[in-house]
């Protein structure tokens, strides 16, 4: 077979389509035209059902179930050309996702590689240590299971499957049982989290995965809530916690401490002003009181609340807290 009769878009389709026949999925040709939604035809689909045919999958319709089966999955799909560059970005890619404790997604990595090795001896040599990035990446503080659930979680995320989970809420010190649409899987520092749609409070919500105690994947299957947007609800965010609820926020860093701040982007909205004392002002639209209040105590005295009234008030409260605590 020429590989190069197919071009990486066809090779994806035909992938996705391969992998919802081996999970048993129910789909017609217009069920893959919804999923791309743009710039693919039923007579694109249909033309992928037929190449995967003559790669040797027997690919029929089950005029009963209104859906694609597979009756023989003795084929396979040809691998396209891989660069030695890729298999080093990749190597890359393997150091970063150890770094944040993914070992399901190291794992994947290196069973890719190893299989290139395989299938391209030539591209890869049989010293593939020569492959390995010059950057390492330090591992922080991070949970002690880093991505629990993840195969089942990933598979719900692809398939856009339900699941119920038991789920434990560290505030109130109690555990749920709850149904949640997964939208996506999240790792920020060292620590996995899931978005998801949750039934009973019927919103969008973000859940950690080392508190969710189990996980049973549903036969149901959902269509993402109109009215979310990824961006809209990732970038306002200040930290991990989102309580949908965003404010503008106004905080004066001491001359000494300003300039460590300038050195970093803290948030995309962040807005820098210096003042005549040298001192640095730092204007944010951000959602999450609780992750930004840690931030700012972190710099004690070297750190003032000046907008909003509230925030200014917890942290005024907090401060005399912990002086009244060390007076002992």
């Amino acid at each position: 077979m020429n590989v190069s009769r197919f071009k990486a878009p066809q090779l994806s389709r035909m992938a996705l389509i391969l992998q919802w026949l081996r999970e048993g999925r129910k789909f017609n040709a217009k069920s893959v035209v919804k999923y791309y939604q743009a710039g693919v035809s039923v007579r694109t689909v249909k033309n992928d059902i037929e190449n995967l045919r003559t790669l040797g999958f027997a690919v029929e319709y089950n005029y009963h179930s209104k859906s694609f089966i597979l009756t023989d999955d003795s084929g396979d799909l040809p691998l396209p050309q891989i660069r030695r560059s890729e298999i080093a970005v990749l190597y890359l890619a393997k150091e970063l996702m150890e770094s944040i404790g993914a070992e399901p997604l190291t794992a994947t990595a290196e069973s890719f590689v190893n299989r290139v090795q395989e299938l391209m001896p030539a591209l890869t040599g049989k010293d593939l240590s020569s492959l390995s990035p010059s950057l390492t990446v330090l591992k922080g503080p991070h949970a002690e299971s880093s991505f629990p659930h993840f195969e089942e979680l990933s598979k719900a995320v692809r398939n856009d499957q339900s699941v119920e989970i038991e789920y434990f809420t560290m505030y109130r010190n109690t555990s749920s049982t709850r149904t949640v649409d997964p939208y996506k899987l999240l790792s920020k520092e060292g620590r996995s989290y899931m978005i998801a749609w949750c039934h009973s409070r019927e919103h969008v919500a973000i859940f950690r995965l080392d508190r969710v105690k189990t996980l049973r994947l549903t036969n149901d299957f959902f269509e993402r809530n109109e009215d979310y947007d990824e961006s809209a609800f990732l970038k306002p965010m200040f930290g991990i916690f989102n309580d949908g609820k965003s404010f503008k926020v106004k905080v004066r860093f001491s001359p000494w401490v300003a300039r460590w701040i300038r050195e970093d982007r803290w948030h995309p909205s962040q807005k820098f002003t210096d003042l005549a004392d040298g001192s640095l002002q730092v204007d944010m639209k951000v959602t999450g009181t609780i992750d930004v209040k840690r931030w700012i105590l972190s710099f004690g005295r070297d750190a003032e609340v000046l907008e909003p009234t509230h925030l200014r008030t917890e942290i005024a409260a907090d401060s005399q807290d912990m002086a009244a605590l060390y007076k002992t």
